[in-house]
This record gives C-alpha cells, structure tokens and sequence, in this order.
C-alpha cells in the first residue's frame, strides 16, 4: 500500500471510516444515519479550525461559487416557509456541510499527491472487500444450513439493498481504477478485479437496474469525452461485469439449485416488472413533484418536504430524481442555480485533461474512471434516492473529494490561498450548520440510535412499510 501523507487525507481516512461502520456494525438505516452524524460533527470541526475548504472554493470557477452560493442562499429562504422548519433546517444544513466536507477533503488530497491519493483509495477498496466478505459468509453460512435467502437479506446491515446499490454506483469504477492502478500480474491487482466482478453479481442479483443502467452510461460519458484513453477502463469494467454475470449464474441460480434451494431469477424478474411497470411506481412520485413544482415554482415546499407530501401517496419519501427533488422542495431557481455548479464542475473535470500527457496511462485511466463516476451518480439519481441516503452521501463526498484533489495535484503550483473574510465566513456557515443539525436531530437522535419502537405519531404516517429519508420513519 502507497505510503499516506496524515496531514492530507486524515479527512478523507475519517469518511472512510464511517463507511466501514455503514458496512460492517449497522443494522440499518438509522444506525447509519447517526454514523453519518457523528461524522459530520468531526468534519465540521476541521472545517472550522482549518482554512482547507477555503481555499478549494476559492480555487473554483467563480461563477460554479455563485451558483452554489445562490442555492443555499434560497435553500435558506425556502426553510422559513416550509410546513416543518426543523426538518428543512436539518436538510439545508446536512447538504451544505457534505459540501464543505468534500471541499475540505479535496485541499487536504491535492496535498496528498498521488501517493495519498492511491492510499485512500485502496482504504476504501479495503472497505469494501470487508463487506464483501461479510455478505459472502452469510450466504455460504445460509445454504449451508438449508435457509432460502432473499435478495433483501444479501444487502446485509442495509435497511434496503437498494441503498447499497447506491454506494455501489459511486464505488464500483474506484474499485476498477485500483485493479488498473496496481501492479500487473500481481496478487492484489486480481484481488481487485475479483472484488469488482462480485459487486457486478450482487447488481445483477439485485436486480439494480438504476446503478446498471447508470454505470452504462458513464462508460460511455468516458468513451465520448476520452475516446481511446478510456480504452483501457472499458475493457476492464466489461471484463469485469462479464466475470459478474458469470459468478451470479453459478454461485446464485446453479449453486442453491444444488443445494436444493431456489435460484435467484433476477433476469425473469425484471423483465416481469418492467413490462408490469416502467417506472416501478415512480411515476407517481413524479407527478407529485411536477404538481408541487407548479403549485410553488420559486422556493418550492421546503427542503426535505416531499416526505410530508409525499405521505399521502405511502410510497415514498424523496421522488428518486434529484431534480425533481430539488425544483419541488427548493424551487427552480435553486434548481438552476444547482445544475449549473455541476455542469461547470463538469466541465473543469473535462478541461483537466489538457493537461495530462498523453502517454500518462494512470492519469488517462483516472480521468476516464472519474468522469464515469460522475455521470453515473448524476443518471443514478434520476432513478433512485443516491443523493439521499446516507451510505452513498458518504461515498459521493469521497469522490467529490478525491476528484477534485486529483484535480488540484495535477498542478504544481501551489493553489490561491483564501482571503480572511472567505475564511470567516466558510466557518461561519459550517458553525451554522452544524448548529442546525444540532436542533434538528437532538429530540430524537437518541432514540433511533437505540432503535426504540416508533412513537404514535411515527406510526400514523408509517403505519406498515417505513421509506427512509432522515430516519427509517420518513414521512413526517
């Protein structure tokens, strides 16, 4: 493993380690959610003590720095006319804090270099192989003992094995790039990709049609913008997806058939519930969002309101589209002000390949690999609650992070400090946030930590099946 730099990725090694207690110690939603909360208090307090998300968002495109200035600046406004505004409060500030975290990350990692930069990588890898472990011993342990598995119980530790779909779309190109990156004919560069082929099964397993379908789509986001550079990642992602599917046709139809259990038809299955039903219900959320959008354009319901709306659908409590969610609980400006930082980011991903050498193989296979991720995530989202759930927003801030420190270490320079003021008032926000957390969650934090039954008023709005957005008790 590459030698780390502590000073430039103790951040990041932190979000690492918040996704391995999401993998290997929680029992759920909640547990990760408060996982995720204990995180966000140690990143704020380096974002308050030290100048490093400063200085990233000094270093940005100054109008993608308007953009997102002017969407927290509304997000703000539309929580003081939302229906409950401690939960919007506790949205605005848990998104806002996730970008200062991954702004924090990106200064320290850029710092880092290369070495740093692999290292993190190879924790997370590391992370994920563990998990991996983990979902393996329990079906080895299941068809042992004659127990028939479901595909819910493979997402071991996940309230839903969606949710671990979601950290899959963000993680699975990284896992790739390490296979890439390592050396060849070597034992851990096989580790890598064996690990790649199985997160490829447990998709395919899982019927995850949003991830596959995005993944898809940021393979060819890197084959349009890198052309041949990207040669290299496509060959490794299909290798890797065609050894998935053979793992998934022996280990999860022939395997239990031996053992005399019944196979896992994810394939039928999904031809069924697509021809059932497109969208799987998600229309319905949609049109909701397109009403709520229309019923208050400018500053929307309110952020995270679409739970207290969406109650009386019993479906769901965010409508699996980000820019549904956004436009219907922040309004359309936000919504625009919110697309256009992620196209500029976008775009200086894009541009940074002016200034890889064309024969610097391992920047070509990161370039490609981070684009893919990009895209991914954004298509992702489309579909699905990635940007929601807490597993994935930990994993996203670590590829926003790793992204733009890649980004940052690709210039010798020495990146423009931040000025006092921005300094100031970076701080200030994070405080801010941090407070609004503070507020939001304090009068039931506990409780879901320990897993208490839900209260009275919990269950009325979540009588049978609870759809997760703060806790596992979504609707409000």
């Amino acid at each position: 493993m590459a030698v780390m730099k502590p000073n430039g990725t103790i951040q990041a090694l932190l979000v690492i380690a918040a996704m391995a207690a999401g993998f290997l110690w929680s029992s759920g939603h909640d547990d990760q959610r408060c996982v995720e909360l204990g995180l966000l208090a140690l990143l704020a307090a380096f974002i308050v003590t030290r100048r490093d998300a400063a200085d990233t968002i000094a270093g940005m495109n100054p109008v993608a720095r308007l953009c997102l200035g002017a969407f927290f600046a509304i997000g703000a406004v539309s929580t003081l006319n939302a229906w409950s505004p401690t939960h919007a409060i506790y949205e605005w500030s848990m998104l806002l804090l996730l970008l200062l975290a991954a702004a924090s990350l990106a200064a320290g990692l850029g710092r880092a270099g290369g070495s740093g930069l692999l290292a993190v990588l190879q924790c997370a890898g590391a992370a994920g192989a563990l998990y991996s472990l983990r979902v393996v011993l329990l079906y080895a342990a299941s068809l042992s003992a004659g127990h028939q598995l479901d595909m819910q119980e493979l997402g071991v530790g996940f309230s839903n094995i969606r949710f671990f779909n979601h950290v899959q779309t963000v993680l699975l190109p990284l896992v790739v790039l390490l296979h890439l990156q390592a050396p060849k004919r070597s034992v851990l560069r096989w580790a890598w990709f064996a690990l790649a082929a199985f997160w490829w099964a447990l998709l395919f397993v899982s019927e995850a049609r949003a991830s596959i379908l995005a993944l898809s789509a940021g393979c060819v986001m890197a084959l349009v913008v890198r052309r041949a550079h990207a040669r290299s990642f496509l060959k490794a992602m299909a290798l890797a997806a065609l050894a998935g599917g053979i793992v998934y046709v022996l280990g999860f139809i022939l395997l239990p058939m031996l053992a005399g259990l019944r196979p896992f038809d994810a394939a039928s299955n999904v031809l069924q519930r697509t021809a059932a039903d497109p969208t799987s219900r998600r229309s319905l959320l949609w049109l909701l969002s397109f009403d709520l959008i229309a019923a208050h354009p400018m500053l929307g319901v309110g952020p995270q309101h679409f739970a207290h709306y969406g109650a009386s659908l019993g479906w769901g409590a965010h409508p699996h589209n980000f820019v549904l969610q956004i436009g219907a609980e922040w309004g359309l400006p936000a919504l625009l002000c919110l697309l256009g930082a992620i196209g500029l980011g976008m775009r200086g991903l894009v541009r940074s390949g002016a200034r890889i050498a064309a024969s610097d193989q391992d920047g070509q296979q990161i370039l490609a690999v981070l684009l893919a991720t990009g895209a991914a995530i954004l298509v992702d989202g489309l579909f699905s609650g990635v940007v929601v759930m807490p597993g994935s927003q930990m994993a996203i801030v670590l590829y926003l992070g790793w992204a733009a420190g890649w980004v940052r270490s690709l210039s010798n320079a020495t990146a423009p400090g931040s000025a006092g003021t921005l300094r100031w008032l970076i701080a200030g926000l994070a405080l801010a946030a941090a407070a609004g957390l503070a507020v939001a969650v304090a009068p039931g934090v506990v409780g879901h930590a320990l897993h208490e039954p839900l209260t009275p008023a919990e269950l009325a709005v979540n009588p049978k099946t609870h759809w997760p957005r703060l806790w596992v008790a979504g609707y409000f």
